[in-house]
């Protein structure tokens, strides 16, 4: 029978059109970055944890360097898709856009839990592999976007004027992907075991919103420093 025809594969090979093995293999390639780190993780760790060989991973992938791209175009990208909305749909209120930010950061990780720990890792760390592809497929002008936000809050008196608009967002990052990124430590301590997520959502949010606050509040703030 003609495979051109068909459309099957000679013995050994992948079926292309094998989307949910695709994704097993991601998944797993996301997860064990998470874990123990790119540097850490080869590629014939991938595939075991899938239960394939090598070849099939460098069937889907072709190079390493692919797969990273991968990561962040797939995985990654609905962390940045999931700020960028954020920041699009809150430009008229400074505050509720980064009270929103926040949950919907929690609200992916929920998602998502491989998320802050591959954050710290391979982002936020000097060395990781990801940073400079994340920067690359930043969508134009987000930040920019954010910070005319704060400036019009500012301007209004609704927004601390000493606050820095590219250090909040940065801020913003920190306060809600490191705590969970650090949740196995701080949960082996009674006192702090029982935090959830939403725990550290109402956190963030509160922290957020009492240094956004108005221009009284920040100059009382500044008379006890």
């Amino acid at each position: 029978m003609n495979e051109r025809k068909t459309g099957l594969q000679r013995r050994g090979r992948p079926v292309a059109t094998d989307s949910a093995l695709r994704e097993r293999l991601l998944d797993a390639a996301t997860t064990l970055f998470a874990e123990q780190g790119i540097a850490a993780t080869p590629m014939a760790q991938i595939a075991t944890r899938v239960g394939v060989t090598s070849a099939m991973l460098h069937y889907y992938f072709k190079t390493r360097e692919r797969l990273l791209d991968v990561v962040v175009e797939e995985r990654l990208g609905r962390f940045i898709a999931v700020v960028s909305e954020g920041i699009d749909t809150g430009t008229d209120d400074p505050l509720a856009m980064v009270q929103g930010l926040v949950a919907r950061i929690i609200r992916l990780v929920e998602e998502l839990p491989w998320l802050p720990a591959l954050w710290i890792k391979e982002i936020a760390s000097d060395g990781g592999q990801l940073r400079e592809r994340l920067i690359e497929r930043l969508p134009d002008g987000m930040q920019k976007r954010f910070g005319e936000c704060i400036a019009k809050g500012q301007r209004r008196g609704a927004v601390n004027p000493d606050l820095q608009p590219n250090l909040l967002f940065v801020s913003i990052i920190g306060l809600s992907l490191f705590p969970l990124a650090v949740a196995k430590i701080w949960k082996r301590y009674p006192a702090l075991g029982q935090l959830s997520n939403e725990d550290v959502l109402c956190h963030a949010t509160s922290l957020l919103t009492y240094g956004l606050a108005g221009q009284g509040a920040g100059a009382k703030a500044k008379k006890r420093v």
